[in-house]
């Protein structure tokens, strides 16, 4: 049984991502009858007006997603976004939708509310993958620093990467994909079962165990993208400094109480 100090650290925890109400601004996660149609149409104008695309998964319970939404509209960085970037928001429900957005973007899925995807429409390309995941901390994040990221992306120009054409590396990433795609899928597994948990919680009936499972798949979650990051620098690396026949290793994450049930 949970100590009695871990039990009060996880409702301070939980009530500061999911309930504290200070952003009521913020609540802009509408359902919607045909998300992927919002996004592309967010695409076709961002394309048309020669900027970048910003999709932004969240929920309206989630105090991060709202922290993030209401930012988006202030001064000074609302000029940023205004200047820079077509803006739409996906609602994630109770993590029960919005992989089919990313998984357009070859994302394997979305492992924080809010994650937030940059694009370039002219290639759907996600300019931003290596920290699309950063902003599930949002309501920490300041506005200096958040003008600071927008700006960053904003003038961001790929720079050609002299080991992109290998053929060794574009199969490690094909099987870092690979792995990454079967991580996700055990992550989906999880929402399926921690959302209507987290339904009930909102109503004030959160189950006995919810609050072991919130963390244990918070937990799993948050740390695929740093895992899939490293194992793609380390790949990049051993490529560029010319090794062969590279192996990679990777995690090895243990069954969660979701799938030994």
């Amino acid at each position: 049984m949970p100590s009695l100090y871990s039990r009060l650290l996880f409702i301070v925890t939980l009530v500061f991502c999911l309930g504290a109400d200070t952003d009521t601004d913020g609540r802009l996660y509408a359902p919607s009858a045909d998300p992927l149609a919002d996004v592309q149409q967010a695409l076709d104008r961002a394309e048309g007006g020669d900027r970048l695309a910003l999709v932004v998964l969240g929920a309206n319970w989630c105090h991060d997603s709202r922290a993030l939404a209401a930012r988006l509209h202030r001064s000074p960085l609302a000029e940023v976004i205004q200047e820079n970037y077509e803006l739409v928001f996906v609602d994630v429900g109770y993590l029960d939708k919005g992989r089919d957005v990313v998984q357009q973007f070859d994302v394997a899925h979305f492992y924080a509310t809010p994650t937030m995807l940059i694009i370039d429409p002219s290639n759907r390309a996600v300019v931003n993958d290596e920290d699309r995941h950063i902003w599930g901390n949002a309501y920490n994040i300041d506005m200096s620093a958040s003008v600071q990221y927008f700006e960053k992306w904003a003038a961001h120009d790929s720079a050609a990467d002299p080991v992109s054409d290998s053929t060794q590396l574009q199969q490690l990433y094909a099987d870092i994909a690979q792995v990454e795609q079967q991580l996700a899928d055990r992550v989906a597994a999880g929402y399926a079962v921690v959302g209507p948990m987290l339904v009930a919680y909102e109503a004030g009936n959160a189950p006995e165990d919810f609050d072991a499972r919130w963390n244990e798949l918070r937990d799993f979650r948050m740390a695929i993208p740093g895992d899939m990051r490293k194992l793609r620098d380390e790949a990049r690396q051993r490529v560029s400094e010319g090794e062969e026949d590279i192996q990679l290793e990777y995690p090895d994450y243990p069954l969660w109480s979701w799938e030994s049930e």
